[in-house]
């Protein structure tokens, strides 16, 4: 699948009538259980056998943004992610880790990076009342080719880690 930039940085259109937004999340949708797969591949926990989450209301919560910037700017904006952005996330009260992936096709690189936090009230606690909006670091709109200002949010309700 080709990484789309916006139709006015040279990428293809979505079709008539249709946000760009909307467009790329629907095209682009395929990639979260993948996403959500690497992340339980990367987290550092102990090795153990798939488990559910309980059925409590404090399932945890994973965090899904996703950006796309020219392969020129790439690992620059993944070490002003890495010194800008990721300190925030674990200076969080609630935050239980995070992973950062990368991939490079046609000219752009897409970032995403996936936070895991203990609850709601932790994501709150990082991106305010208004959760659902992406925390836009300082220089974002310098590195990246368009600004997704929505993110997506799951509970986890089974994962296994470390299994060789």
């Amino acid at each position: 699948m080709a990484i789309l930039s916006r139709p006015d940085r040279g990428g293809q259109t979505p079709p008539d009538g249709a946000s760009y937004t909307s467009w790329m999340r629907k095209r682009h949708a395929s990639l979260i259980v993948p996403a959500l797969l690497a992340l339980t591949l990367l987290a550092p926990e102990s090795p153990g056998e798939a488990t559910l989450a309980s059925a409590a209301p404090s399932r945890e919560i994973i965090r899904v943004w996703r950006g796309h910037t020219l392969d020129a700017k790439a690992d620059e904006y993944q070490r002003y992610l890495v010194a800008s952005g990721i300190p925030r996330i674990r200076a969080t009260d609630g935050n239980r880790g995070y992973s950062i992936l990368r991939r490079s096709e046609g000219g752009r690189t897409e970032f995403v990076v996936i936070s895991r936090w203990e609850s709601l009230d932790a994501v709150k606690r990082f991106a305010g009342a208004d959760y659902d909006k992406a925390v836009i670091l300082e220089k974002d709109r310098e590195y990246l080719l368009g600004v997704d200002e929505k993110v997506l949010h799951y509970e986890s309700v089974a994962e296994e880690i470390g299994r060789k």
